[in-house]
């Protein structure tokens, strides 16, 4: 398989899954874990081997050569250290979260609301998730979803602007993958090129794509949150502690993707030479 292969191949498989600088005072460790805890960050990260595994087997049934895809199958899922990735996410978080925001993140997380929200995301983390999310596709086409369902949903993805900020992260691990690729090859000009040309045309590509993957998977995710909790959800996310909360994590998971995805190429290339 050709490099660039390997990089789309990647991404298409983590789509299938889903600031200002100022001074801040120290939140402690245990702070942190209460708050990744409580999110359900860290079993996210810590489930995605697993995840992988299965969106892998899925995805085998069309592969053109099932021994090259269960060999990078393997070199993507060995290539990710989940203990180094929850570190990494303590210390982005650390230092982007003051103690007064860490306080107002925590209230929220205790709430009746935040606690069967997140219960709810959390199905997103299970390796039969796919499978479910397809099954139910399939009944939502024959038995579509009232009018006032689809403009709640729609209304908690633009509100929360979730789309936007998983594209800023797989941008910027799609940017890490290719600056391991350049370094492997600096000498190489015409492939620095070509690998920023790339970068903006799958940025492009893969925009519309996640924002529509966001809606449906709302649709699964959220099935059980009715639409009054779902506005009140929507509405956190245009306040302070709603925006920091999501901006917070997005990009402590995508810090600890960027090495990820890194590290990913670094195997890809070794293997290939």
């Amino acid at each position: 398989m050709k490099i660039f292969t390997h990089i789309r191949y990647c991404i298409l498989v983590m789509s299938l899954i889903t600031f200002t600088s100022h001074a801040y005072n120290k939140v402690s460790d245990e702070q942190v874990y209460t708050l990744m805890d409580k999110s359900g960050i860290t079993r996210s990260i810590q489930g995605l081997p697993m995840q992988m595994n299965m969106i892998g087997q899925q995805m085998a049934l069309t592969a053109k050569d099932p021994a090259e895809h269960q060999k990078f199958m393997q070199i993507f899922t060995s290539s990710m250290d989940t203990d180094g990735m929850v570190q990494k996410m303590l210390v982005h978080i650390q230092n982007n979260v003051s103690a007064s925001e860490m306080e107002s993140i925590l209230a929220w997380l205790d709430s009746d609301l935040a606690t069967r929200i997140v219960k709810a995301e959390l199905q997103s983390t299970e390796p039969e998730f796919q499978q479910n999310f397809m099954r139910f596709m399939a009944d939502m086409q024959s038995n579509p979803p009232a009018q006032a369902r689809t403009q709640a949903i729609i209304h908690y993805v633009e509100s929360s602007k979730v789309a936007e900020q998983a594209m800023k992260m797989m941008k910027g691990m799609m940017k890490n993958m290719f600056m391991a690729i350049k370094a492997s090859k600096p000498e190489d000009q015409e492939l620095a090129a070509n690998l920023d040309k790339q970068l903006e045309q799958m940025s492009a590509s893969l925009q519309p794509v996640l924002k529509q993957q966001m809606i449906l998977t709302s649709y699964f995710i959220y099935q059980n949150i009715s639409n009054e909790d779902l506005a009140n959800y929507s509405n956190f996310f245009m306040h302070d502690t709603g925006k920091k909360y999501l901006s917070v994590l997005v990009d402590a998971v995508g810090a600890a993707m960027n090495d990820w995805g890194a590290t990913l190429m670094k195997n890809v290339i070794a293997e290939q030479s």
